[in-house]
This record gives structure tokens, sequence and C-alpha cells, in this order.
């Protein structure tokens, strides 16, 4: 199975793929996502996808660090926050 995202990191879209023997390891089971860093949730999103196609439950979000509006991420467990500044014109 796979699922596709548009990655900030690469600017192009990026494909995440779960094998057979993967998905049978996950399958009713709880897992955790992690991440290195979420700040669109792009990536996420598509973890989340694959993980609702393979019928796991996903009971933690953890990843480095988080970027952008704090408030949006409480749900991710993180060990920094990084905040994003405007460049200037």
């Amino acid at each position: 199975m796979s699922t596709e995202t548009l990655s900030i990191t690469t600017g192009k879209p990026q494909t995440l793929y779960l094998d057979a023997k993967d998905r049978a390891a996950i399958s009713g089971r709880q897992v955790a996502l992690v991440d290195d860093v979420v700040s669109t949730g792009s990536t996420l999103a598509a973890m989340r996808a694959l993980m609702a196609q393979a019928e796991a439950e996903i009971t933690a979000v953890a990843a480095i660090c988080t970027e952008g509006d704090m408030a949006q991420w409480s749900e991710v467990i993180a060990l920094a926050h990084l905040p994003l500044f405007p460049l200037s014109a």
C-alpha cells in the first residue's frame, strides 16, 4: 500500500510505502508515529492514512521538533518547538 505527500523538505511529491509483511505486523495493533520535524503536517497526514489502510491504531505521535503554530501540534510529543520567523523583503 502507498500514499503520497508533498514534503516541504524536497518541494516535490513523495510516496510512502507499507509492504505486506509490515502491514501484517501492524494490522489491528497499536502504533506510534515518529517523524523528524513536523511543520506542515503533510507527512504526518500521509502516515496516518497508511495506518488507517493497515487498520492500525495510532496511540502516540512524536517528533524531534515541531515548528510553526505550536497549538497546532499539541498532540505531538516533541523535544523542542522551533518558531518560524518571517523573511524581510
